[in-house]
């Protein structure tokens, strides 16, 4: 049997089946003969610990049929219940049992749900986003049709899950697109066609680096660049070091320093004395994990560099250690971790559990934290730009765009956030995405109780996955901070550092 024949016979078995098609009026109707393990799994789905739910997703992974979809989609697809945690706990469970769906015909069924969910916009996007991680040719034509959505997620997830599976038959649709007025769909869209036809495409990929009006997608095509232009992206990377805005230039950095090149070495030890000084930090730790060299200063690289250059062979095994700072060093400090971006905002949780003691401190964690930032603000050199957030279910700037650091403006944000009373639940990922898309924020510093309570992504696999999607377009390191002696909290919050190459500290 073809694949087209096959995919016909499955899509109108889709349509026979009652558990296949979202049918309203049965929430749970699944065909006659079903697995009975899936009996036990319907049930602790809709259990209120997360653990059961969990188990619940397992037995659907084992079971791996259209059936076993249809009950994971139900719980991907609500945005309220009663139950005993906010909704993106059981939906994220949902997801990632979701990736794990092998059979085919189970996978039709994600492919069905994107056809046919009209209420939810988010439902659809995820689809979209499981049938490029599923990676078949069989699902362009679905994907294909999702470009026309009426939603522009849904649209953006369409036209990177066509680049995944390389379905060249989208190719006409997505040109349509390459023009489109939105900057992530644009960068989506041409960075799909150049990955389905790098031969015809790569040139408008080129041309968009260098070209594109708006940074982030510049910065965005770059990152693409190293997987897809291996000839050139070196070329277009040392180019870009001369970019107005620090991302690509930020990103050209990033792309040299995993170039074993001693032209890369040139660049990156021009790159040590950018106007933004989370360019020059990032080039320093690359020159050496490439070098295992151990200078700290843009004029000892250049010295041993110069009479170092003809001789250089690129050493093998683990680099050197940065060396620890000296006596003689002003470095800010924020809760254990060094400050050294210009370009900073600090986000304080507000939650109720910041009232709780933190052992470590003899204090309460919003004590705690109202500390860490009286001390840093008063340690950073004036003029920094700032801001500072807090968060709970909602979040509250401090300024509405980056603030010159100095004495008063310090007082002023201390008074902000001793104004803040602490609510109820935390959302962890709005106060990211918010965050993280300010072109004028390159660095933050994330305290927070512990694991996000709420939110559309709530566990970290569902975070850091859009998080790194989203900093394709913006390159923001993000330090967490936890204040808490749970691991499982613990955990979440380093793998969100982790997402973006930052460092994480906590305290118990």
């Amino acid at each position: 049997m073809t694949t087209l024949s096959r995919l016909l016979l499955a899509l109108a078995l889709a349509t026979l089946l009652p558990g296949s098609p979202r049918a309203k009026a049965s929430p749970t109707a699944v065909s006659q003969d079903r697995d009975p393990r899936l009996e036990q799994a319907a049930e602790l789905l809709k259990a209120d610990p997360e653990g059961d739910a969990r188990r619940g997703a397992d037995l659907c992974v084992q079971v791996n049929d259209q059936d076993a979809a249809t009950l994971l989609l139900e719980q991907l697809d609500g945005m309220t219940h009663n139950r005993g945690l906010a909704p993106g706990h059981y939906r994220d469970v949902s997801w990632d049992a979701l990736v794990r769906i092998t059979d085919h015909y189970a996978r039709l069924r994600v492919q069905t749900e994107l056809q046919k969910n009209r209420q939810n916009a988010w439902t659809r996007m995820w689809c979209a986003e499981l049938l490029g991680i599923y990676g078949e040719e069989d699902w362009g034509e679905s994907l294909t049709k999702a470009l026309k959505d009426k939603d522009i997620w849904v649209k953006r997830a369409a036209a990177r899950s066509l680049g995944q599976i390389g379905f060249e038959e989208a190719l006409f649709q997505l040109g349509k697109l390459a023009k489109h007025k939105d900057d992530r769909l644009r960068a989506d869209v041409l960075e799909a066609m150049a990955r389905i036809d790098p031969a015809k495409h790569g040139d408008a990929l080129v041309k968009a680096i260098s070209k594109d009006r708006d940074a982030g997608v510049r910065c965005a095509l770059l990152a693409a660049a190293r997987d897809l232009l291996p000839d050139d992206y070196e070329r277009l990377s040392a180019e870009a070091l001369s970019d107005d805005d620090w991302r690509p230039r930020l990103q050209a950095v990033d792309n040299l320093g995993s170039t074993r090149t001693k032209t890369a070495i040139d660049r990156l030890i021009e790159a040590l004395e950018d106007g933004r000084p989370t360019v020059g930090v990032r080039a320093m730790a690359h020159l050496r994990a490439l070098t295992h060299q151990p200078h700290t200063r843009p004029e000892q690289w250049q010295r041993w560099w110069r009479d170092n250059r003809d001789t250089f062979t690129f050493p093998e095994g683990e680099a050197v250690a940065a060396p620890k700072t000296g006596e003689g060093d002003t470095v800010a400090v924020y809760n254990g971790l060094r400050v050294t971006s210009d370009h900073v905002a600090f986000l304080i949780d507000k939650s109720h559990a910041m009232g709780e003691p933190l052992k470590s401190q003899g204090t309460s964690k919003e004590q705690a934290a109202r500390d860490q930032l009286e001390q840093v603000l008063g340690a950073l050199p004036e003029g920094v730009l700032f801001n500072v957030y807090t968060y709970e279910l909602d979040h509250e700037a401090y300024a509405k765009k980056p603030e010159e650091l100095d004495a008063k403006q310090a007082k002023k944000a201390l008074e902000f956030v001793d104004k803040q009373s602490r609510r109820g639940a935390k959302d962890i990922w709005q106060i990211l995405e918010t965050v993280v898309s300010d072109p004028g924020i390159d660095t933050i510093y994330l305290l927070s109780s512990g694991e996000p309570d709420t939110g559309l992504y709530v566990h970290w696999s569902r975070v850091t996955r859009h998080l790194k999607d989203l900093n394709r377009f913006h390159k923001v390191t993000v330090h967490t901070v936890a204040y808490s002696d749970n691991q499982w909290h613990k955990d979440q919050l380093e793998k969100i550092s982790e997402a973006t190459g930052g460092e994480f500290r906590s305290f118990e």
